[in-house]
């Protein structure tokens, strides 16, 4: 298909002049990069892509999709993007709103969700949210409202294990048995049931209205830096307010299936088969102890079924290097516009005035700018592993997606080792 033709293959290109990379330099850099990662544990496989002027220089897998599942990695097998969905799925989605005229960054998100217009919360706006200034707590642990008090002895989590708190739900935290109250699971769709947790998990739709009323009544934290996925829920709501559409639907016939990422999308298992999603955490507490392949690893989206403007989407590298490349054409791809470039120009320029973030969008933090990354850089990490930026400087593209949250979510070797870390300096290094 000719809008994928600057994905196709892996396409050499040769050391030149004008900063361009060098794949001799780089791709062996990667590849000892990608192999110690593996074999200190730090991830079972990865993709990785590189693309400059629009082509791609550099495009390769590694390794397997899981200890248990020994499955090589392909281009076309899909990673849980956790955090990477901000600015994939939410913070495009608000861009054309804009581009549209549709929503304002002073518009007060309580204009769009009445349930808003508290003392305290009905002057947060748009752009409040994207800057992570909103005062909204990182999350909120809503699935507790679904659980049973009667089936367990308080404390429901505790920091340290023992005989009543045998499941690790984090690093430092443990969780009792429990069962969940009558009701609240369905094991196949019905009228009230429509959130699909996982394989016979179906959720019941009024825990919606529950975590509406949570975030109402949520106390705030004071307006300054504090990054928050409960303020890209709110973005989330705030987009299917206007657009009277799921966020999911929304961003998927306005960019990924025009663009070509048919790899692109929230809920996989809809189009994939599960041997093509890469797995992520192993006997995952609040979902019966199972492996998450094909569901989202992020607890608050699944219980949101698996949409969630901070968390649930799923890609492959070479889908985020076209979506990617659409921004850092300031809004044009393969001849079609998606963005204007004033849009574009502001969403992926504009810097917060009391910390790094943009207007959505990741930055590079005093070291990274004092050592090799120039400032106009922009993108976003994701907690299962992932990551994707843009280097407007140097025409850069660059995506490096692992599982490192196999088998367990509290590996932390990958920041420890500083995989990415890295893979940036290979990649800057290499360029002639």
């Amino acid at each position: 298909m000719k809008n994928l033709l600057f994905m196709l293959g892996l396409l050499f290109l040769p050391c030149a002049a004008q900063k361009r990379v060098c794949v001799e330099k780089l791709a062996p850099a990667v590849d000892s990069i990608a192999g110690y990662g593996i074999r200190m544990g730090a991830f079972p496989g990865c993709q990785v892509v590189v693309a400059q002027h629009g082509r791609v220089v550099l495009s390769k897998c590694y390794g397997y999709h899981s200890d248990r599942v020994h499955r090589k990695v392909q281009p076309t097998d899909l990673y849980d993007l956790a955090s990477v969905t901000k600015t994939t799925a939410t913070v495009l989605a608000v861009m054309k709103l804009y581009d549209e005229g549709r929503l304002r960054l002073d518009d007060r998100a309580s204009r769009y969700l009445p349930f808003l217009r508290t003392a305290d919360k009905s002057g947060i706006t748009i752009g409040d949210l994207l800057f992570h200034q909103s005062g909204f707590p990182m999350t909120i642990p809503f699935y507790e409202a679904a659980v049973d008090s009667s089936s367990f002895a308080p404390p429901l989590t505790q920091k340290q294990p023992d005989e009543r708190h045998p499941n690790q739900l984090e690093e430092h935290l443990f969780m009792s048995h429990f069962s969940y109250l009558p009701g609240t699971f369905s094991p196949v769709e019905d009228a009230t049931h429509h959130q699909h947790v996982y394989d016979g998990m179906w959720f019941a739709d009024r825990y919606a209205d529950t975590l509406r009323a949570r975030v109402a009544r949520v106390e705030l934290g004071p307006r300054r830096y504090s990054y928050s996925d409960i303020g890209f829920i709110v973005l989330q709501w705030v987009v299917e307010a206007i657009t009277g559409q799921s966020l999911s639907d929304y961003v998927e016939q306005s960019f990924y299936l025009p663009m070509g990422a048919r790899h692109t999308l929230f809920l996989p298992r809809r189009r994939y088969g599960r041997q093509q999603i890469v797995p992520t955490v192993q006997n995952d507490v609040l979902r019966g102890l199972r492996e998450m392949q094909g569901y989202t690893q992020d607890e608050v989206a699944s219980f949101m079924g698996g949409v969630a403007g901070e968390a649930g989407l799923f890609s492959t590298a070479q889908d985020l290097a076209l979506i990617y490349q659409m921004y850092l054409n300031k809004g044009e791809l393969n001849g079609r516009r998606y963005l204007s470039q004033s849009t574009c120009r502001l969403f992926e320029t504009t810097q917060s005035d009391i910390s790094r973030r943009g207007l959505g969008f990741d930055r590079p933090d005093a070291h990274d700018a004092a050592n090799f990354l120039p400032l106009s850089t922009f993108g976003h990490s994701g907690f299962t592993g992932t990551e994707v930026w843009v280097d407007p400087d140097n025409q850069l593209v660059y995506v490096f997606l692992t599982n490192r949250v196999s088998p367990v979510p509290w590996n932390w070797k990958y920041n420890r080792l500083d995989i990415f870390g890295r893979f940036k300096r290979a990649l800057y290094d290499s360029l002639e």
